[in-house]
């Protein structure tokens, strides 16, 4: 029996098996989970490292969550050969999305936050309040050495847009978009992809993890199958 291929892609929280717990449990033997390398994400990095782990398997399918579907839109566009489908769970391609209101009222939020990254006169505390408040998200409650690690990491990643995604008319691979159908910043990415080819599904009520609603694995298997 052949073994088929996916690569699960992180987002900007936990990496490797860790961010996909439900999908670890019931892997096949097919199944791999992309794991961080340096202190944070870098989608342009990241997207050399996508490709490597699928030209050494003969291509397969890619997964990927919020900040790490830059990456894998990126290796579609870069080797769609290598790359047999995509499914992208609330993703964070903004670079598709602009002018669209809840992208730009983000980029425009975010940009004086990412502007402080390296400023240490800013300490993580501070830093870490100020990107909650600028997603629109309760800040952190963790303890001391998990909150510096968190914000050593938000510090270093790089911002997701600006990452050079082509405006194609079409999407180089067959695509589909999964999302929690409450924040207008994912749905207004989602509309973006669906106009350039995808197919979206709104999975109400999953919220942004996507991947940690029961009811993805049927939708995931159902692609593949497609």
């Amino acid at each position: 029996m052949t073994r088929m291929t996916v690569l699960f892609v992180h987002g900007a929280g936990s990496a490797g098996a860790a961010a996909w717990p439900h999908q670890a449990a019931v892997a096949d033997p097919g199944w791999q989970f992309l794991t961080r390398v340096g202190v944070a994400d870098d989608a342009v990095r990241d997207c050399g490292r996508v490709l490597d782990l699928l030209r050494a398997r003969g291509g397969g399918h890619v997964v990927a969550s919020s900040y790490g579907a830059n990456a894998a839109l990126l290796a579609a566009q870069h080797e769609p050969g290598a790359v047999r489908s995509l499914v992208l769970l609330e993703p964070a391609c903004f670079d598709l999305a602009r002018g669209m209101p809840a992208v730009e009222e983000h980029v425009a939020a975010m940009t004086p936050v990412f502007a402080v990254a390296d400023d240490v006169s800013v300490p993580d505390t501070e830093f870490s309040r100020l990107f909650a408040a600028a997603t629109g998200m309760p800040p952190p409650d963790l303890p001391e050495d998990e909150l510096r690690e968190a914000t050593r990491r938000l510090r270093a990643i790089r911002p997701p847009w600006g990452l050079g995604l082509r405006d194609d008319l079409r999407l180089p691979v067959r695509t589909l978009v999964v999302t929690g159908g409450e924040r207008p910043l994912y749905e207004e990415t989602a509309e973006a992809l669906v106009l350039r080819g995808a197919r979206h599904v709104t999975l109400q009520g999953a919220g942004h993890r996507v991947q940690d609603d029961p009811r993805v694995l049927d939708v995931l298997r159902q692609h593949w199958a497609d």
